[in-house]
């Protein structure tokens, strides 16, 4: 005979095979998406965001992200020129005067919400700081240049962070970016089998099969909150 049971595991243990008297074999999977790009994208787990802009001959423009309590992951990111070269800049620590209204991202699986907890605007002061990563883009007078990159860049928990871009071409560019992100990433996603970072470890979409002796117990826990366990059990 076959069961199967979904768990909600959190930070706090949580028995997803209780004691019986009988032996059985268990599979248990854990339900969330991957780590990887596609994976978290398609279950709504990435947000994207881009701005079309010109900066002025020698020229900067900058915006303000400021990440929530899980930080942030950049999963991808693309910046284009036109007719000129930009340098792009991370800046970690900086003091930012923000411009304007919140500039909206959205969620790359468009059945999914927009609900993500970082903030973006645009920023007319940038000061101070520690400069973390920096994007060159080259182009001539008769070509566009650009550079993407899919290197995951993990950002702090609630930390405003500062992008830099610079016409260093002198040629007075229309810039083109697109930034897509993760909030929930990494270890958040993962299901411990009994302590965090010292028991056996189910990534998301991975699952282990066992056979269990009467009266043996597992316990669950969690990298965040809400995170999906399916424990099948055979008879």
């Amino acid at each position: 005979m076959l069961t199967q049971n979904v768990y909600t595991i959190g930070t706090a243990a949580t028995t997803v095979v209780a004691p019986t008297v009988d032996s059985a074999r268990y599979v248990l999977k854990n339900l969330e998406p991957s780590p990887f790009m596609g994976d978290l994208a398609s279950k709504g787990y990435v947000y994207s965001v881009t701005r079309y802009f010109s900066i002025a001959n020698n020229g900067t423009a900058s915006f303000s992200f400021t990440t929530g309590p899980n930080g942030a992951q950049f999963e991808h990111w693309k910046f284009s020129a036109g007719d000129s070269s930009i340098l792009a800049s991370l800046i970690e620590g900086a003091t930012i005067t923000t411009t304007g209204a919140e500039i909206p991202a959205y969620n790359l699986n468009r059945s999914e919400g927009d609900d993500y907890d970082a903030e973006l605007y645009a920023a007319s002061v940038v000061t101070g700081g520690t400069t973390v990563l920096t994007q060159y883009t080259g182009a001539s007078n008769q070509t566009g240049g650009g550079a993407d990159a899919d290197v995951p860049v993990t950002l702090k928990p609630n930390t405003e962070y500062a992008f830099r871009f610079v016409d260093v071409g002198g040629n007075g560019p229309n810039v083109h970016i697109q930034i897509d992100w993760a909030e929930n990433y990494n270890g958040y996603n993962d299901i411990w089998l009994a302590a965090p970072d010292d028991s056996f470890l189910l990534h998301g979409g991975e699952e282990i099969s066992m056979y269990l002796h009467p009266y043996e117990t597992i316990n669950a826990t969690a990298g965040s909150t809400g995170r999906k366990l399916a424990v099948m059990r055979q008879d």
